[in-house]
This record gives C-alpha cells, structure tokens and sequence, in this order.
C-alpha cells in the first residue's frame, strides 16, 4: 500500500469511525433506541452501508481469487481491510489489557465457573462445532463445490468459539442486571479470548498437514502443551512485568510529573505483549495478567489524577479498539465477490447454538453439585467430631450458635447458606447460553485463517454472517431476554456485596501474604501492619454473621479493595446516565 492509498485509507476510515462516535453519543441519549440498537450493531451498520456504496455502486469488488497484496493495491481496496498483524499486534492488546483492570472481587468470587467455562467449556465448544460440521458434510446437509477438511473445520470451530458480549455487557450496565451474572458473563468472554485464540492457532498448524484424525489429536495434544506453557508462562511474564512495573513507580518518584508518568505506565504496560511473542508465548494471556497485576499494584502508586486520567485513557484505546474492528468487519461485507454458502452458514448457526448448549448446563450442573457436596463433606466432619446442632462454646459464654446438621443439606433443600451466592440457577444458566455472542475475537483469526486448501473466503464470510446475526438477533433483543429470563435488574453491587457474601473471598493465608511480602516490596507507603489488623477483624465478623445467619453490613470494606476505584459494573451503570 502506498503512501497515497494509506493517505485514502485514514481519511476514509476515520472519518467513518468519527461518525460512528457522533452516533453513539445520540444513540445513548434515547434508551428506547439503545435497547433496540445495540452499539456493535450501529457500528457494523455504517461499515455495511459504506461498504454497500464503495463496492456495489462504485463496483470497486474484491474479487474472490485476490489475495492481500493484490487487493491493497487499489485505493478504494484499501478502505476494505486491515491487515491481519495490525488486529494482533495494535487492536485487541488494548482490548484484553483493560479487561484486565476490571477484574474485581466478584469476578474472584465466581473464578471457578469462570475458569471452568472458559477452559473446559470453550475446548468443548469448539471440538463440538468441529465434528458436528464435519458429520454434517459427510451427511452430505451441505453442498459439495464446499468440502473443508476435519482440521479446517476445528480450526473454524476454535476461532467461532471466542464469545464477544459486548451489546450484552452494555445492556447489563445499563438495567444494573444481577452481579452473579455480568461477572459470569464478563469473566467468561476476557478469559475465553484468550484460550481460543491459542486453540485456532493450534488447531490452524495442522490445516495442512495430513487430513485424518491422528493429525487432530495431534493438534489437540498440541493445544494442552500449548495451553499449559502458556498459561504458566504468559502469567509469569504477564504478573512479573506488572510487579516491575510497580517496583518502577515506587522507587522513581513521578507523581510530580504526569505526563511523563502516565507516558511511562502506558509505554511500560505495552511491552511485556512484544516480549511474549518474542519469546513465543501467547502475548493475548500476557497482557491479560499484565493488566490483572497493574490494577493490584501499579495503579495505587500513581497520583489520583493519573490513575483517574490512565483509567479514561485504557477505557478509550479499549473503545477505538473494539469500534475499530466491527465498522472494519461492517466495510468488508460487500467487499468479497464469492458464493455466500447459506447452507453451511445456517447448520453453524444451529451447531453454535448446539455446542453452546453443551459448554454452559453441564458444567453449571456439576459446579453446583460440587457447592452441595462440598459442604455436605464438612458438616459431615463436624458432625463426627460432634459438633453439630446448638453448642454453647465454653461454660461462660451464654450465646447459642447454631450450627446446620446434616438433614439440613439432603437433596431437596437449598444451597448452604454460605455458599447461596455461588449457586447458578437456571435462568442464570439460560442467560449465559443467550449472551454467547461473537465479534471482535473471531473475525480476528479468521482473517489469519490458513489458506492452504483454498477455503479462507468461504469461512471469513461464514464467520462475518455469524457476527452478524448473533449481534443483531441476540444484542438486539437483550432486554427482551431479560424479561423472559426474569433476571434481578436494578441491583446495586455494593448492596449485593454486603447482602450475599459470608465468607471471605479469599483464604487469610493468601491475603497475609500479598500483604507482608509482594505489597509491601512494591507499593509505596504501604502499611502492611494496619491492613493486618483490619483483616483479621473482618475475619472475625464475618464468622460471627455466618454463625448468626444475619446479614453483614459493613464485613467487606476491605475486600473491596479486589475491586477498582470504580468497578466496571457500577462506572458502566453511571455512565450511561451520562451525556457523553
């Protein structure tokens, strides 16, 4: 691409992208538009009607057979895409540092269906839509000038599996929709990016290799080794470039200089993504933890206004980023002349909705069986050492407390009451089999789909029609689905916070030593002593209301500090109240 195509292609876009932006504030300002028009779908909406105008009135078409370098030739070609290095490598870093920031307590709360979902479930996604499509073609349901192989098929089923909910997530800010369930649905979509982009990668170096099921399993093996390496790595990589970074802040005083500061933290945060692809690790799990560690311990060595002005500056790249990828997606609709195969579109939408299915209710049957029989095990064990019913404590004390039996906990009764909050329930459950949306993730690797047997145009027009649908259909029809769901809205996080937790989100040991050890060497003026002191007094209140079973009112002030300054649940609440 020329100098000259580069100058039409900035021009173009962002002045698109400027329009977009002017939309969005006019879209946010009527609810009744918002709830019907999600952003994704406003955005893809002018990328399509541009894309409409430049190639079909214009006639400036990608022809089907084109590849990268000949279609960047022309100006107007130019508008139609980015290349694929530039969503790696300058958009979604951006987009996975700042979820990142936003995790919070509640994410930490409900890590183990998180974790579960995206590992488990993500892997168990994409193998399902991989052998069903291929069963599907052998069935001979599609027709025949498409015959992708096994590894082609797992590869797509890989990439399709990232699940975006952004509209969905915009929606729950806005009806302050139960916190059980945006930090399930949050948390699912920041860790399963990551995952799915390290299986398509797996799962795309046997695309052309021998196409039978040895090469598959292959693959998957390749995968685990992959997932593991990474995932101790990258998290390595990822927290130890935070702590340094922190380290940084804390012996080199900055505060008095904010533009070198805030300069220093955003070029500082960058680049532990490069050293991970150097080093050939995932840089997308990288930078994840990289922002993960940068909230616990670089954050609280900036001034206030940096850390105001740093938290606008991520949430804005996050923002471009994301807008940039889906008006990216909208211009490229009209831009590939080829055979649009409706046939296999549609039994991937179906599958989709198949293999969604099967990633969500089994796993949040099994969570919710092991909630129940973890807690049968220990009254189990306090029922043979005897301590089970009404016990006074020692002689003096004159206050009952009351201590569950194990009648309490049959079959047929609820979640122990400690652990009520962790419970997903069926609407719960049914909603986050509805949010599976897919975006920005997964037009990303398809753009980087291998080509080797002539089928990257097929499955790059296959994935943007399921961009689409998913974002129209089910952004569009979110709040609908709230209410046929009947999820809790109007929920204030804080309230939820002291009203449902009874137990420490974290284990003592874990925060005694964050506290003596990594707090004190990294954040200056820590005074590790005093928040000591102050957990082992919410340690203590916290079991009084267990025991009790009355309602805390003020147990969690200090695990609060889990969550930052403005939680991504309550700022996206306030903000839509906002004119921006």
């Amino acid at each position: 691409m020329g100098e000259y195509n580069i100058s039409v292609f900035l021009v173009f876009f962002i002045s698109l992208l400027a329009i977009v932006l002017v939309m969005s504030k006019f879209r946010v300002e009527r609810p009744m538009l918002a709830s019907l028009l999600p952003e994704g779908a406003m955005v893809l909406g002018v990328g399509m009607i541009a894309s409409f105008f430049i190639h079909v009135i214009l006639d400036r078409r990608r022809p089907s057979n084109a590849d990268d370098d000949q279609y960047q030739n022309d100006d107007l070609g130019a508008l139609l895409s980015f290349s694929p290095e530039i969503f790696f490598i300058a958009l979604l870093p951006p987009i996975i540092f700042n979820s990142g920031l936003r995790i919070g307590a509640l994410f930490v709360r409900h890590i183990t269906p998180i974790v579960l979902i995206a590992t488990v479930g993500t892997t168990v996604n994409a193998v399902c839509v991989g052998m069903l499509l291929f069963l599907v073609h052998k069935l001979g349901l599609v027709s025949n000038d498409f015959n992708p192989s096994l590894a082609e098929l797992m590869a797509f089923g890989a990439l399709i599996s990232s699940t975006d909910p952004v509209s969905t997530l915009a929606v729950f800010q806005t009806k302050r929709v139960n916190p059980q369930l945006f930090y399930l649905v949050f948390g699912e979509s920041v860790l399963n990016d990551a995952l799915a982009i390290v299986l398509f990668e797996s799962f795309a170096r046997t695309v052309a290799q021998q196409k039978n099921f040895a090469t598959i399993a292959m693959g998957l093996i390749d995968f685990m080794v992959d997932l593991v390496l990474n995932s101790v790595g990258s998290l390595c990589l990822g927290y130890a470039s935070g702590l340094f970074t922190a380290f940084l802040f804390k012996k080199i005083e900055m505060r008095h200089h904010r533009l070198v500061e805030i300069s220093v933290y955003l070029v500082l945060m960058y680049v532990p993504f490069l050293l991970a692809e150097i080093l050939h690790l995932s840089g997308i799990v990288t930078i994840l933890f990289t922002g993960v560690a940068a909230n616990r311990y670089v954050v609280p060595n900036l001034s206030p206004i940096t850390r105001a002005n740093s938290d606008m500056l991520f949430r804005l790249l996050s923002h471009l980023a994301e807008t940039s990828i889906f008006l990216e997606l909208g211009l490229s609709v009209f831009g590939i002349i080829g055979h649009w195969n409706w046939s296999f579109i549609g039994w991937s939408l179906l599958i989709l909705l198949i293999a969604r299915a099967v990633n969500i209710y089994p796993i949040v049957f099994f969570f919710n069986r092991y909630i129940l029989r973890d807690e049968k095990d220990s009254l189990l064990e306090q029922e043979v050492t005897g301590n089970t019913g009404l016990h006074w404590g020692n002689s003096d004390d004159q206050t009952p407390q009351f201590v569950r039996t194990q009648s309490d906990l049959t079959e047929v009764t609820a979640t122990p009451l400690r652990r009520k909050d962790l419970k997903i329930r069926p609407n719960v459950a049914g909603f986050m089999w509805f949010s599976g949306l897919r975006g920005a993730v997964s037009y990303a690797c398809v753009r980087t789909f291998p080509d080797t047997l002539g089928h990257q145009k097929d499955f790059t027009m296959t994935t943007m029609a399921i961009v689409l649908i998913t974002v129209f259909l089910l952004g569009g029809t979110t709040e609908l689905a709230l209410k046929i769901f009947k999820i809790d809205t109007g929920v204030d996080e804080q309230t939820y916070m002291r009203e449902t937790l009874r137990e420490p989100i974290v284990s003592s040991k874990i925060r005694n030593f964050e506290r003596n050890r990594i707090k004190q060497l990294v954040i200056r003026d820590y005074r590790g002593d005093e928040g000591l002191k102050d957990e082992s007094a919410l340690e203590h209140r916290l079991q009084d209301s267990s025991k009790s079973f009355t309602r805390a009112e003020a147990t969690l002030s200090d695990e609060a500090s889990f969550v930052t300054q403005d939680s991504l649940f309550d700022y996206g609440a306030q903000l839509s109240n906002r004119s921006i």
